[in-house]
């Protein structure tokens, strides 16, 4: 038979080798052998008595057990609780740190988002700026020589064999500026620059640079034209549609005062490129310069008057009316045949056909 250990001890400590197992031993052994021909009640009482007190010790060692299993039930059980709380709290610290975690991802991402928008919206402020600055570039350069610069190629002075340049003033200018304010005079020129610039559009020609009322314009460069003549016919057409249109028009402040406007124009060789570096200047060196400024300077009001270089350029282009001027004294060239352009068969005429009968 096969005990638990502490049915086993309890056994061995308190019944085997005992009085109680050698008289129910012998007492069985007799019952066995059988051997007896008359029975005793004295003897059965004894054998009663006998395996009553046997099963009392088996029914003590049975409570032992039973408290033993109990005590280990509980035991187990309480194992379960604890493992069960442990677990529990093991949940709840799981779950816990997982909305942490999430919360925190949340915030990062949010974060992260906020982040990639602002850099999304500082970066469009910045391609919009770098947008403003590449066009406040083409407006001082050239855009083929302006995007060189950006590029930080280097720009190296070209020569032009023939460019036709042109300048151009407001006659009486300066005593208009001395009856009007200073913010009547910032109108009045951004008034004058719209109606150039409007004009300058519909031609192929660069407008190099504006002084006060001075106006100075460029055509044949900087991309050389393959017709070394179409340059001419580019400046003189815009020449007689901005006399025509300034003309018109009279002082925003002095409704009664007349824009008078006095053009020169030369054509040849020039030498071009870029001076300065924290304000870059696109800039033309060379004698055509300042004969095309003697034009403008020497000449009249309302009229256009040419140098003999443009004269032979528009001579291949029979429209337009052109007549002589004479020779002239131009200051720092001596005596230079001139010529005053009148007008195109399209149209173009100047506005004062009197001057052309005199110097």
């Amino acid at each position: 038979m096969q005990y638990s250990t502490t049915v086993q001890k309890q056994i061995n400590s308190r019944y085997t080798s005992s009085q109680l197992e050698a008289v129910i031993n012998s007492m069985r052994a007799d019952i066995l052998a059988n051997n007896s021909t008359h029975g005793s009640v004295e003897t059965s009482i004894a054998w009663f008595n006998n395996i009553t007190s046997y099963i009392d010790l088996l029914k003590e060692i049975q409570d032992i057990l039973s408290q033993e299993i109990i005590e280990m039930l509980e035991d187990y059980v309480t194992s379960l609780k604890t493992n069960l709380i442990i677990n529990v709290i093991k949940m709840v610290c799981a779950i816990i740190l997982f909305s942490i975690t999430v919360i925190l991802v949340y915030r990062f991402t949010y974060k992260l988002q906020q982040f990639a928008n602002s850099l999304r919206n500082k970066t469009y402020d910045l391609e919009k700026e770098r947008r403003r600055s590449e066009q406040l570039l083409y407006q001082l350069l050239p855009i083929s020589i302006a995007r060189r610069m950006m590029k930080k190629m280097a720009i190296i002075p070209e020569h032009y064999d023939s460019v036709s340049i042109y300048f151009s003033d407001i006659v009486g200018f300066t005593d208009i500026c001395s009856k009007s304010s200073p913010m009547q005079v910032i109108y009045m020129l951004n008034l004058l620059y719209i109606m150039m610039d409007a004009k300058l559009e519909a031609f192929d020609v660069y407008k190099v640079e504006t002084i006060g009322d001075a106006y100075m314009v460029a055509s044949g460069l900087p991309v050389a034209a393959k017709d070394r003549t179409r340059h001419a016919t580019e400046v003189a057409l815009m020449s007689l549609e901005i006399m025509n249109t300034v003309s018109e028009a009279t002082v925003p402040h002095i409704p009664q005062e007349r824009w008078k406007v006095r053009i020169g124009i030369n054509s040849g060789p020039v030498v071009a490129g870029v001076v300065g570096t924290k304000m870059p200047r696109y800039c033309l060196f060379g004698d055509t310069v300042n004969v095309a400024s003697r034009m403008e300077s020497s000449g009249k009001p309302g009229m256009i008057q040419i140098s003999s270089a443009t004269k032979e350029a528009l001579e291949a282009y029979p429209e337009f009316l052109i007549r002589e001027r004479g020779d002239m004294i131009i200051k720092g060239k001596g005596q230079m045949k001139t010529f005053w352009l009148i007008g195109h068969s399209n149209g173009y005429r100047v506005s004062t056909p009197q001057l052309f009968l005199t110097k």
